[in-house]
């Protein structure tokens, strides 16, 4: 029963999204997400209680599960250098696992529209920077990487990261692998690095 209820849930989660992606909030019934799921409206409104709930467990598990992993990417221990390497593939991981729900919450970050239920993305994008920034003041402090403007640097990583990931969502294209992380996290880092510290 358990494995039952496992897959209708699941179920309903992936139809949704395949709607709200193809037709919009708004536009989606709840009949259609139930047809499209091959499940009864009770069993619907028992795993999230409306459409809204749906949308809520889609767009805010996505947000809760990728802030986890950034967090857990950032945690000490390890170098700068391992710790931004962490978070770039916990970034890299989530967009390869579900590229459709990838694709779905950042076309709501960048066009939220006014029909669907509303998500705090400004402070969802602010909690990912304070993490982010936290590590790389820890890194100035352990004298791993010279002192420098930390806006800047925050835009330049998340500049990357985000260019990376759209070419691979949008084209196919960056190959989001170890390899990219690497040479990501080293090319931002030599320009971080003071001259004398430089390898």
């Amino acid at each position: 029963m358990a494995t039952a209820q496992t897959s209708s849930h699941d179920r309903i989660l992936q139809e949704a999204l395949e709607l709200f992606s193809r037709k919009g909030y708004d536009a989606t019934s709840v009949r259609e997400i139930c047809e499209a799921a091959a499940i009864t409206k009770p069993t619907l409104y028992h795993f999230y209680g409306s459409k809204e709930g749906v949308y809520r467990a889609l767009v805010g598990g996505a947000l809760d599960g990728f802030r986890g992993a950034v967090a857990g990417a950032l945690e000490p221990p390890g170098s700068i250098r391992d710790r931004l390497r962490r978070f770039i593939l916990a970034t890299f991981a989530a967009a390869r696992r579900e590229p459709g729900l990838s694709r779905f919450v950042l076309g709501l970050i960048h066009h939220i529209p006014s029909s669907a239920p509303s998500t705090d993305f400004v402070r969802f994008y602010e909690g990912i920077l304070s993490l982010v920034a936290r590590a790389v003041e820890e890194g100035v402090e352990r004298a791993e990487i010279a002192p420098g403007p930390a806006d800047t640097r925050l835009l330049v990583l998340m500049g990357s990261l985000m260019e990376a990931l759209h070419g691979y969502l949008l084209a196919g294209r960056p190959d989001l692998t170890p390899e990219l992380a690497d040479a990501l996290v080293d090319t931002i880092l030599r320009g971080w690095t003071a001259p004398s510290a430089a390898p």
